[in-house]
């Protein structure tokens, strides 16, 4: 077993009593001894590691993302900020040559620079391919003609549970699909993804390179289908993670979740992780769930998906089975409706309050349904890098709700759990850093200090996903999973944060990353 010394450090490690140490002494992939400042003098026989007096932090754990997917944008057209006319020349430009039937895929279109997006222009570009554009969220795309007649979508297609095909006013479908009508969608490019290797890995891989550049040591995975699970042990096997996973079935599936139950995981690196539900849509596509209608749009409320007895069966069977799970809630109708469903659920099966469930994202709670959430042991995961549009948000809900959505302060203090991470590719950002910025910069009554939004991103993370025994702190006996700082987050000027460079990252001891600039 590999013992190393890491000295000549600030090392910020998030334990019980708050320490700030100089140093680390690690065996395996293990802390095993905090240490003073200077030199390592006197410990033979073991690696000596010269920080040069760098801040150390615990690794950043992201609580919520979707790291196959987010390889394969990287691959694609990026249609973040462009108009049509921007989107429609990305497109030309990358699929010059391409073959009459070849698909065209874009990805992070959004309605402020498309804000009436329809296949015209797409038709009278690519008549024959099929083409489709995800918009940034996810939970809407713009397809042309071509790809409507692949899905068979025409005037007389009613909408799909959860989802809408936008029509104009002969009932013809524009082209744009939210939610449940982008499924199809998402699950053919998954696939088709999942059964080619060459192709999961190398998407795999970028993925991997991004969460060691940012310091990000563990994820919480969107993963879905036990080929992907396949795809990370061969990565493993390899030495090519780079950080560790949990793995989450899609709740909606019954023969994918049997299927990633038998998936072959590995103790401390890929381990199951819990159901994932949609109860709504999002702010973007205005399908998120909300008690008072959209900005504009006095008889849209959203687009529930999964709630009443449907919700109420899944809770049933998770305390059955005592059994976490997750659960996408982005409006405050939503949250409400989850709380109200865990409420009936608890009068059978009260230690339904003990599994840790999850509400993700949850960006507009009533203050009303904060307490509630303590009461029911509902934890938060959330997303900072949401906070990136707020003229966007204002337009949407309202200045109002805008104020007092994100409620990180009412929830640490109501002391609900939470946590943080980035949703990415849904979000156009995966830095930890940037995100702390923004949480600590906020304006109005919601902001949390640096330190809070630290805690977050570790051991609020690390709760989360039920492993606050392994990582989250640097206290001995923990995971030597951590990540080198070229500055102290807590002694920079909040606005100044994200400029802060990842000078290394290290998984279990073991550096994953290290910044060019190092020589």
């Amino acid at each position: 077993m590999t013992s190393k010394i890491f000295h000549n450090a600030t090392v910020i490690t998030l334990d019980e009593r708050n320490s700030v140490v100089g140093g680390l002494r690690t065996e395996g992939e293990r802390v095993t001894a905090h240490l003073g400042g200077g030199s390592a003098e006197g410990a033979e026989g073991v690696e000596h590691i010269d920080l040069d007096g760098a801040c150390v932090l615990p690794g950043f754990n992201d609580n919520h993302l979707h790291a196959l997917v987010m390889g394969d944008h990287a691959a694609y057209p990026d249609l973040s900020g462009l108009d049509e006319r921007g989107i429609i020349e990305a497109l030309c430009a990358r699929y010059d040559g391409a073959g009459r039937r070849e698909t065209v895929i874009g990805f992070g279109w959004d309605y402020p620079f498309w804000p009436e997006p329809h296949r015209r222009g797409l038709d009278t570009v690519f008549p024959d391919n099929p083409v489709v554009l995800f918009q940034f969220s996810g939970h809407g795309a713009c397809v042309n003609t071509a790809m409507l007649r692949r899905m068979r979508l025409d005037k007389y297609r009613g909408d799909p549970p959860g989802g809408r095909i936008m029509r104009d006013d002969a009932g013809v479908p524009t082209g744009v699909l939210t939610d449940g009508a982008v499924e199809p969608l998402h699950n053919r490019r998954f696939n088709e993804l999942n059964r080619n290797p060459k192709l999961a890995t190398e998407r795999l891989r970028y993925a991997m390179r991004v969460f060691a550049e940012h310091g990000i040591t563990s994820v919480q995975d969107n993963t879905w289908n036990p080929l992907t699970v396949w795809w990370l042990n061969r990565l493993h096997r390899r030495s090519g993670l780079t950080a560790r996973f949990r793995c989450w079935p899609l709740g909606s599936r019954g023969m994918m979740q049997a299927a990633m139950r038998l998936a072959a995981y590995r103790t401390g690196w890929i381990l199951p992780g819990p159901h994932k539900y949609f109860l709504d849509g999002a702010f973007s596509t205005r399908t998120a769930w909300l008690i008072e209608p959209y900005a504009g749009e006095p008889r849209n409320h959203g687009t529930p998906v999964l709630h009443g007895a449907a919700l109420r069966s899944v809770l049933r069977t998770a305390a059955r089975r005592r059994r976490q799970a997750a659960f996408h809630a982005i409006g405050d109708r939503a949250v409400r409706e989850f709380l109200d469903a865990v409420e009936a659920v608890a009068e059978d099966y009260p230690r339904i309050t003990e599994l840790r469930l999850r509400l993700e994202h949850a960006q507009l709670i009533d203050p009303a349904d904060v307490p509630r959430l303590k009461r029911l042991g509902i934890l938060i995961a959330a997303q900072p890098h949401a906070l990136s549009s707020p003229q966007k948000d204002r337009e949407l809900l309202g200045s109002d709700r805008a104020t007092r959505a994100y409620p990180y302060r009412s929830l640490l203090d109501a002391g609900v759990p939470l946590s943080f991470g980035s949703d990415a590719p849904a979000e156009r950002s995966i830095a930890p850093l940037q995100a702390l910025q923004y949480v600590a910069t906020r304006p109005g009554p919601e902001r949390i200090t640096l330190a809070e939004g630290l805690r977050c991103y570790t051991t609020g993370s690390a709760y989360a996903e039920g492993a606050e025994r392994e990582k989250g702190t640097l206290a001995p006996g923990m995971r030597a999973d951590f990540v080198v700082l070229s500055e102290n987050p807590l002694q920079v000027d909040p606005r100044e944060i994200g400029r802060i460079r990842v000078l290394r990252t290290f998984v279990g001891g073991r550096e994953v990353y290290r910044n060019p600039e190092i020589p």
